[in-house]
């Protein structure tokens, strides 16, 4: 080290030393793996939601998620004996709030000082969840594509079905597709910071209208019924998807009946999506698919509320409760 450089004095202590690594998210521990026992220090406490210093190590693992934990009980125990730099991930808690950890360091004897076997923990919730948001984009822009696939080709299908002649086709299918595209462009307009609150109503006649001559579709959507500016696009994914597996399944493939109810009391929002009669009498059970799972996230987790969906022989009843604002 060069001279005058040396890390002493009072500025250099075990506490500001502690206090910075801290601050970087990282915490240190060490664990005993004959006694099963583990040391935890202020931030790994916090981590954990423990006031107390030494742990079992049991009790630590009923904290870790449910999907995770074998895996990292089998990370950790390998970390007893291998004598290799270490990192495994994974969530203490469970849903949205689980915090992401990744313990690292060296395993084995060279990882030991006495009994205890000592490394960090490193809090990585925030690179998680941008990973997963990032992940999440991507595929709803790939579903969102799709769906728009779907769209084009069930409005060609209902159109085809009605046409009495080739211009009459084309100029029914451009217009279809140019209200589709002004639904659309609703949204986006409405998610800038120019625009405010946008009638449901509105926005979901903008997303029907294109089905409008091939189905009997009711809007019935008070005018207290809006979406905030920074839900507009959630509300219109809903719409979208809902729109487009009825094309694919439902009343607005063709010939069925369409009823969209929604109602504010108590500031809270309940939307009745009921669907009736299709012509093909095609129905579809509840899927796993990306579709379902992106409905439950944004009801859910954007718009902090609730779904369910029932389909039976008589058709569809989706209902959705969410706060109101």
């Amino acid at each position: 080290m060069a001279q005058g450089t040396d890390l002493t004095g009072e500025a250099w202590t075990l506490a500001s030393f502690t206090a910075a690594i801290h601050r970087g998210g990282v915490g240190l521990w060490a664990w005993s793996p004959e006694r099963r026992l583990a040391q935890l220090d202020e931030l790994c406490r916090a981590f954990w939601e423990t006031t107390e210093p030494v742990v079992g190590i049991d009790a630590l693992f009923a904290r870790v998620n449910a999907e995770d934990r074998p895996a990292m009980m089998r990370d950790w125990a390998a970390s007893a004996v291998d004598p290799h730099a270490y990192s495994f991930d994974f969530r203490i808690g469970e849903g949205a709030d689980a915090r992401w950890i990744s313990a690292r360091g060296v395993g084995g004897e060279a990882g030991r000082v006495g009994e205890w076997v000592q490394a960090i923990f490193l809090d990585i919730t925030d690179r998680k969840r941008a990973e997963e948001a990032e992940r999440l984009l991507t595929a709803e822009l790939a579903h969102r594509v799709s769906n728009m696939f779907t769209v084009a080709r069930a409005l060609t299908a209902i159109v085809a079905r009605e046409a009495t002649s080739t211009p009459n086709f084309a100029e029914d299918l451009s217009q279809r597709f140019g209200v589709l595209h002004e639904a659309t462009a609703l949204a986006m307009r409405a998610s800038g910071a120019d625009q405010g609150d946008v009638r449901l109503r509105d926005l979901a006649e903008r997303i029907l209208a294109p089905y409008l001559r091939g189905a009997d579709i009711t809007v019935d959507v008070a005018d207290a019924v809006v979406a905030p500016r920074d839900k507009v696009n959630d509300y219109a994914m809903i719409f979208h998807e809902l729109a487009t597996n009825s094309a694919k399944y439902g009343a607005l493939a063709g010939g069925g009946t369409l009823d969209l109810v929604a109602r504010v009391a108590d500031d809270v929002l309940t939307l009745d999506w009921t669907e009736a009669g299709a012509a093909s009498g095609i129905t579809k059970a509840d899927g796993t698919g990306f579709g379902s799972r992106l409905l439950k996230q944004t009801i859910e987790r954007s718009l902090a509320g609730r779904f369910e969906r029932t389909i039976d022989a008589a058709g569809l009843h989706f209902r959705m409760v969410v706060p109101a604002r």
